[in-house]
């Protein structure tokens, strides 16, 4: 049977708390976990925070889709927004707060004053400005993937206890290595006939550590400015992250979408609610319809992807070098689709729980409803008070 929602529910919240790592680090959780001297943030406030990835697209997807292996994506390219959610209780997160938002207007002053930073020209004793710093960091990735996240930071140079983002040292392995085994044909192909074995090793090691010489390398054989190493190889291992998080979902988003299309998705008391049912089908075909979308979108990247990296190989490395241009941007729009995706999949199965899959009434279907549709939905107002 699904919980019941507490009063005053706020689904933007509700997709906050349960939808998943891939759009919410709980702090505060992590607090409580691991001792002091472990944790990302210095402040006492930053660590009684909700941090939280927010869809706010400014234009249709598909137009950026359309226009994403032209050219260059820019650095300002900010499909989704990062906040801060604090809650007035952390007792009790899920009965409120407010939000700041990181490219909100005066988010560097609200952030500062919330942590409590030194006045200009005062010792920052506590080193409080590190926060901050990682707050930023984390705006530049799509998603709070574990994965990613360690990744950014490592590309960065910040010093952290990594047991706190709770990846499993094996599970980062494996995807290092398959992204590694997926990059390699196009360093063999790129340096072959100017490098030895061991030169193109270090040119996929300069992948995991753009520092290195070979990485300036790397990029220059693109027409890539050793400036945007970082962003560009960062961006890259993203998306085929990503590529790979695909053969993992893509079961379960049928799972959901089957039992949006079957009688299971019918309330237990839909006789007695036979008023307002047609309007409960319609929310369900919109839901299924959005799912639908992301899944296009998604595809359509990773189609496009393909496609530049088979025509590398083939000789022709234009398409592949575009791509690598505009790699932050693309790699926002499928962060999105795949993160969104990633939350409605958590939310559903905290209310479907398998193996019983139970229906709901008509007031929890549509509840679960506006949950996933609020996690789908791809552009909505910024809300501060949540």
């Amino acid at each position: 049977m699904a919980t019941t929602p507490v009063k005053g529910f706020s689904p933007v919240l509700d997709a906050i708390l349960h939808g998943g790592s891939s759009v919410s680090m709980n702090v505060i959780e992590m607090a409580r976990n691991f001792p002091k001297e472990k944790l990302l943030f210095r402040s006492t406030a930053m660590n009684a925070v909700v941090i939280f990835k927010f869809p706010n697209f400014v234009d249709d997807v598909n137009k950026e889709l359309m226009g994403a292996f032209g050219g260059p994506g820019g650095g300002e390219y900010h499909p989704i927004e990062t906040g801060v959610y604090l809650p007035y209780s952390t007792e009790a997160p899920q009965d409120g707060g407010c939000a700041i938002y990181m490219r909100q207007k005066n988010y560097q002053q609200l952030l500062g004053d919330y942590v409590g930073l030194p006045a200009e020209g005062t010792p920052d004793t506590n080193n409080l400005s590190q926060d901050i710093k990682l707050l930023s960091l984390m705006d530049t990735i799509p998603s709070l993937d574990p994965f990613l996240l360690k990744e950014c930071f490592d590309a960065n140079g910040i010093s952290y206890d990594s047991s706190v983002l709770r990846l499993d040292p094996r599970e980062e392995e494996d995807i290092k290595r398959m992204i590694s085994e997926k990059l390699s044909p196009i360093v063999q192909k790129a340096f072959d006939s100017e490098r030895t074995t061991s030169s193109r090793e270090r040119l996929l090691a300069a992948l995991w550590n753009p520092t290195m010489p070979e990485a300036r390398n790397f990029v220059r054989a693109f027409g890539i400015a050793d400036s945007e190493a970082v962003a560009v190889f960062t961006a890259w291992k993203g998306v085929t992250f990503y590529q790979m998080q695909v053969r993992v979902i893509g079961p379960r988003i049928r799972e959901v979408l089957a039992w949006m299309k079957s009688k299971d998705s019918v309330p237990v008391d839909a006789t007695m609610n036979k008023m307002y049912m047609p309007q409960l089908q319609m929310f369900n075909v919109k839901i299924i319809s959005l799912i639908n979308q992301n899944v296009a979108d998604m595809r359509t990247i990773l189609t496009r992807y393909e496609n530049c990296f088979e025509s590398f190989i083939d000789g022709n490395p234009s398409e592949l070098t575009n791509f690598l241009r505009s790699a932050r941007q693309v790699y926002y729009v499928l962060g999105y689709c795949i993160s969104s995706l990633n939350s409605a999949i958590a939310i559903f199965f905290r209310e479907i729980r398998p193996p019983s899959r139970m229906r709901l009434s008509f007031e929890e279907t549509n509840r679960l409803y506006i949950r996933l549709d609020t996690t789908l939905s791809r552009k909505r107002d910024v809300p501060t008070s949540l």
